[in-house]
């Protein structure tokens, strides 16, 4: 019988846990292989702090509570997003509609340039808002996590707006659509 996890003693699975267990975690090959085949929606996950803006394409991020409304996005702290996003106290969500394949191409791209001739309004946050996307989510920041290589930003949902749509999706790196039937529903 497996002992319970303690996790009020911090992280309960580090590597002597593991192999106390007869466990060891799997290589990054075999990780990215199997999250490949999980379906996602696409957004671009926007800050901006004293005139400097930022995004970048993610699919890393969801719902975590209706009340209060939580929602999270999950950042490698390499990037430049993660650091106006932790300066600025604030992000958007931008999720992309299926007519948005090269805005996230554009936003996976590192440039200073990404918003050029991207048609976009500047949230009450201070965030970028990118126009006609499937829904925008502004957020101010709840709380800060960081695990491995990523930090998990948790954001208060302060405004919410979205337009009827079908979602970009990414799955088997490339991006899909959802099918619909003969009668027009998603399928």
């Amino acid at each position: 019988m497996t002992a319970a996890l303690n996790l009020a003693d911090g992280p309960a699975l580090g590597p002597s846990a593991l192999a106390a267990r007869g466990l060891s975690q799997v290589d990054a090959q075999a990780f990215r292989s199997a999250m490949r085949r999980l379906a996602s929606g696409v957004a671009v996950v926007t800050s901006g702090f004293s005139g400097v803006f930022n995004g970048m394409t993610a699919t890393a991020i969801c719902s975590v509570s209706a009340e209060p409304p939580l929602v999270l996005a999950t950042i490698n702290r390499g990037s430049r997003t993660y650091g106006l996003i932790r300066d600025a106290g604030a992000f958007a969500l931008n999720l992309l509609n299926e007519g948005q394949d090269e805005l996230a191409v554009r936003f996976a791209a590192a440039s200073d340039k990404s918003f050029d001739a991207v048609p976009h309004c500047i949230g009450p946050t201070g965030c970028p808002l990118i126009r006609g996307c499937l829904a925008t989510l502004e957020c101010v920041l709840h709380s800060a996590h960081d695990l491995g290589t990523h930090t998990l930003f948790v954001g208060l949902v302060v405004h919410a707006d979205g337009a009827p749509a079908k979602p970009l999706v990414y799955h088997e790196g490339a991006f899909a659509r959802l099918a619909t039937d003969c009668h027009g529903t998603a399928g």
